[in-house]
């Protein structure tokens, strides 16, 4: 059996700054379960990984293996240099991808469709905490 595989692959953004707002990129076209403006291919495809998607449990296939992240940062803008109070307000990205294993699909199946993107809150995101600010409110 030929099979030509697509996995689908999380990519996390958050931005911070003065306020902390978090948003998450996956990659593919933007699809919410809801009115969402797609093929007839993509929403059976949605449905089809959703079905039994479990958003609490983490995406391994053991849970004695570890899950792979790759983290990496992205700075958008210096706002302010406080020399004096050695204090740096910035503008970042912060940058997370992973593989899900339950959101792997055969293309020829659905059309051909190897990329989609679903909104952040149906699927499972790692817990972020920030550690160190110089803002009170984040402590």
């Amino acid at each position: 059996m030929d099979y030509q595989g697509s996995t689908l692959v999380a990519t996390i953004s958050i931005d911070t700054g003065e306020r902390m707002a978090a948003f998450v990129r996956v990659v593919g076209i933007f699809l919410l379960l809801k009115g969402c403006n797609c093929g007839p291919y993509e929403k059976e495809l949605l449905k089809a990984l959703l079905h039994d998607y479990e958003r609490q449990n983490r995406p391994v296939l053991n849970e004695t293996e570890p899950l792979v992240l790759t983290f990496g940062v992205t700075l958008q803008q210096i706002i302010d240099v406080d020399e004096k109070n050695q204090l740096l307000i910035t503008c970042l990205w912060l940058n997370l991808e992973w593989s899900d294993y339950q959101l792997n699909w055969n293309s020829t199946q659905y059309g051909g469709v190897d990329s989609i993107r679903i909104h952040p809150k149906l699927l499972w995101t790692p817990d972020l905490l920030m550690y160190n600010s110089a803002d009170e409110k984040f402590d």
